[in-house]
């Protein structure tokens, strides 16, 4: 795993307890708000918290990528906009 995806996972877990009970390729694949571990408010929260924590600011496009509703496609996003930056 990645620095984002263990700091997720992390942070998720925190949330959500039986979350961190799930096998790590589940915890990197499951859409967190469709699952509920996360509702709109949470995972806008979520995504401000990795802002802060890795130094980077979202796009208002990149808000709208549905691959930050699960934690592999939150690191896809990150590492995609640090290359840009």
């Amino acid at each position: 795993m990645t620095e984002i995806e263990i700091w997720a996972c992390n942070y998720v877990s925190q949330k959500d307890p039986e979350f961190a009970a799930l096998p790590d390729d589940k915890k990197l694949t499951e859409n967190l708000f469709t699952s509920g571990r996360l509702d709109s408010i949470g995972l806008m929260n979520f995504l401000l918290d990795a802002e802060t924590e890795f130094g980077f600011q979202f796009t208002p496009e990149s808000f709208q990528d549905r691959r930050l509703q699960t934690i592999s496609g939150l690191d896809q996003v990150v590492v995609e906009i640090r290359k840009v930056a």
